[in-house]
């Protein structure tokens, strides 16, 4: 039986395809269920741990007891990279964090417009948002979004396999890059110095864009009116807020990377490093008259003295309380969420600048590039000094973070090198606890400069701001322009949303899987018919938790194309008589498709008959044309026509005249019980008849005549489950039959469907 309720306790676990333990920690990594392909299918469903085990879990787990369901995990798994602006070089460089490899260097803005990045921080999907304090041209500054890919196979500009390529190829394990020139490759940067150009041809990005970057993994370059631009902090809707050197703040849309209309604010303060805490209170310091403390969901802000700090800002995972540093006096403040002060401690060293809090309830406190010192300060969140890490060959700390892994980096401005540290090493300090060593250096080359100070890990976003996670899956469909149609979740007892909790669920297609990363996503409803066109289909749910940390529980969720379980079939016949046929509209009846044959007259023969008719027409129509191309919908049908205008039968005793036959039949898709369902109808009508010479009263009404020579039937209709037949004229005799006007409209399952219909997915 599945346990409702809280989040679990265990620390996250995200299943990636195509990584191996080097790229990934062990807390991420889980042995046997990362997959390198797409699941392949029309309708699959998702609903044991195998199952979801195809996707990628983002801080959820399908963890015992709780098995075959997704529940959101308390502790966050973020991405194991830190994203290092090498400020003086003007680019960013991405550091896998268990390996200390640099994966990539891209520029921080195109060849033109000012640089020199400062600060950092990773959105909830991985991808860097990173300001250039050196933009004001116009009063706008910038910043720009890089994305991430784990995975892929490194090619030439042909998709061949080289190593040393300028390209990654699909499958991905996961990706937010663009493919921007749709070859189905993403072109961009091997490692360190691999800067790929950003040409800025002909000012094409000057007010933003990323036209002219070569590297499909810059995403989006965005002009901000907060110039000098600093303040880089996103919140828990994975929207970014930035400030600058004018005090200017404003909201970046988490989506498409552009300003959101209405939220640019000026309190006079602010616009240096920033975050978001827990409830959504955007902190942006030391400009003006200091720390701003702006809550955009009452539009009210508050500029809070040096008292309270007045540079670096960090954030206790534990209780949401701020740290915020001095830059002078040994001096760093605990602050409540309401701004109060609730502490000022020393961290050991005259100069402070970044300040990041882990779980484990330490403070880490980089000592500046002032000096310079050659130390990292660590002290308890109860005030507690434990002591000074010291950073062998390392000078000039300006930034700190924790990564996935609860290491602390730090980036030394002064030797451009970035350090890790191991916090259970070192030496014992105050309180009985570990200093920490230095266990990893990475050198970013002559001239970076890392001046940066901010949630350069996720860390702060991942452990506080965005109590969420994730599953996403993508499913081949095996064609090119696939129609997709529902995704349905939560259709098992073990399912729930509890209040104050949501499972969003999101889709997007595209033909290749390299072009999912560009198409937007859209929301999808529960079990409602939607209508997107690709072979692949990449499907989102997002579960976030109550206040109270209860978590929603995805049980199921299944994903369908919008193939119809069956076809119509459709066929007009104008006059049979015997084995001889004139005038049918879409003889071969399956699939139902539109035609239309018409005839000025034919005489035919057979045995004692002979038949004699003038301007016959036969039509099939179906509607909508390609039932490929949407998915079911009422109205859909197939309609079947047969019209003559006069006819003449005659035998050795009987001469039969008949004025206009018209005859119709229909199969509809329309509302039933459980959904769509077909309906059939069928009518006819014939104008006139004589029978010798002698008139005989008809019309649309079911008639039959005995007669010498057999049976004359009228307006006939023959419904099955699946079929309506329609026949305006019969006549049967001993030696052959003569129909004239048959109509027929019918439903078939397509195979592996039985009982299925045009009007069912």
């Amino acid at each position: 039986m599945r346990i409702r309720g809280s989040i679990t306790g265990r620390r996250s676990k995200r299943v990636v395809a195509l990584l191996t333990a080097a790229l990934l920690p062990a807390s991420i990594m889980t042995a046997g269920t990362a997959v390198a392909a797409p699941v392949i299918g029309k309708n699959v469903l998702y609903t044991t741990d195998a199952d979801f085990d195809q996707g990628v879990l983002q801080d959820v787990n399908h963890d015992a007891p709780n098995n075959n369901q997704l529940q959101l995990n308390k502790s966050t798994a973020f991405f194991p990279f830190v994203n290092v602006a090498a400020s003086d070089r003007g680019t960013m460089l991405r550091i896998d964090v268990n390996t200390g490899a640099i994966v990539g260097e891209w520029w921080s803005a195109p060849d033109g417009r000012g640089r020199n990045p400062s600060r950092t921080t990773v959105d909830k999907f991985g991808n860097t948002w990173l300001s250039n304090r050196n933009e004001a041209e116009g009063g706008k500054g910038s910043v720009t979004r890089i994305g991430v890919t784990l995975g892929g196979t490194r090619t030439n500009a042909d998709g061949s396999p080289n190593p040393t390529g300028d390209y990654l190829k699909a499958p991905f394990a996961y990706n937010t890059c663009v493919d921007r020139d749709s070859d189905g490759l993403i072109a961009t940067t091997r490692g360190q110095s691999d800067i790929r150009p950003w040409t800025n041809a002909g000012g094409a990005d000057n007010n933003g864009g990323v036209t002219t970057a070569a590297d499909e993994c810059v995403i989006n370059y965005t002009r901000v009116t907060g110039t000098n631009t600093r303040t880089v902090a996103v919140d828990a809707n994975n929207d970014l807020w930035t400030g600058g050197a004018d005090l200017d703040h404003e909201k970046l849309n988490g989506m498409t990377g552009q300003p959101v209309a209405g939220t640019q604010i000026n309190f006079g303060c602010g616009g240096y490093g920033g975050l978001v805490d827990q409830a959504g209170t955007l902190w942006s310091a030391r400009f003006g008259a200091n720390l701003l403390r702006y809550v955009p969901s009452t539009n009210t802000g508050a500029c809070l003295d040096t008292s309270h700090g007045d540079y670096g800002l960090g954030m206790d995972p534990n209780t949401g309380e701020i740290w915020h540093t001095n830059v002078a006096g040994n001096r760093v403040a605990k602050l409540a969420p309401n701004g109060t002060v609730l502490g000022a401690f020393p961290h050991g060293s005259a100069n402070a600048q970044g300040v990041a809090v882990d779980k484990n309830n330490n403070v880490w406190v980089a000592h500046s590039l002032l000096g310079p010192a050659t130390t990292v300060g660590r002290l308890r969140t109860d005030g507690t000094y434990v002591g000074n890490v010291p950073l062998p060959g390392g000078a000039g700390p300006t930034g700190v973070a924790v990564d996935t892994n609860g290491k602390v980096w730090v980036t030394n401005y002064n030797t451009s090198n970035v350090m890790r540290i191991d916090p259970n090493a070192g030496p014992i300090g105050g309180g009985g606890f570990p200093v920490g060593a230095v266990d990893l250096t990475v050198s970013l080359g002559a001239g970076a400069g890392p001046y940066n100070y901010s949630d350069m890990t996720g860390s702060v976003l991942g452990e506080i701001t965005a109590p969420q996670g994730t599953w996403s899956v993508v499913q081949d469909g095996g064609v090119a322009n696939q129609t997709w149609g529902t995704v349905t979740w939560n259709t098992e007892p073990q399912g729930s949303v509890p209040p104050g909790t949501s499972i969003t669920v999101e889709a997007r297609t595209a033909n290749t899987e390299a072009d999912l990363a560009s198409q937007p996503f859209a929301a999808v409803a529960n079990g409602t018919q939607f209508t997107m066109t690709g072979r692949y289909i990449e499907v989102r749910a997002t579960l976030k938790a109550s206040p109270n940390g209860t978590s929603p529980i995805l049980s199921d969720l299944r994903i369908q194309t919008s193939d119809r379980t069956g076809v119509f079939s459709c066929q007009a016949t104008v006059l049979k008589i015997a084995a001889l046929i004139s005038t049918q509209a879409n003889p071969a009846d399956v699939p139902c498709v539109d035609d239309h044959e018409n005839l000025a007259t034919v005489q035919l023969s057979a045995g004692i008959l002979t038949v004699r008719a003038n301007a016959l027409d036969a039509r099939t129509d179906q509607t909508p044309d390609n039932l490929t191309a949407t998915p079911p919908a009422a109205g859909d049908n197939a309609t079947s026509t047969a019209q003559v205008e006069s006819t003449r039968i005659t035998s050795a005793l009987v001469t039969i005249e008949l004025g206009v036959i018209h005859s119709t039949a229909s199969a509809t898709c329309a509302a039933g019980p459980g959904g769509l369902v077909p309906q059939f109808s069928g009518s006819s009508h014939v104008a006139s008849l004589k029978i010798n010479g002698v008139p005989v009263t008809v019309g649309s009404a079911p008639l039959t005549i005995p007669l010498v020579i057999g049976s004359l039937r009228l307006n006939s209709t023959t419904t099955t489950a699946t079929t309506v037949v329609q026949q305006a004229v019969v006549l049967d005799t001993l030696l052959t039959d003569v129909v004239i006007g048959e109509a027929k409209a019918n439903v078939e399952a397509t195979a592996g469907n039985p009982g299925g219909t045009p009007c069912r997915v």
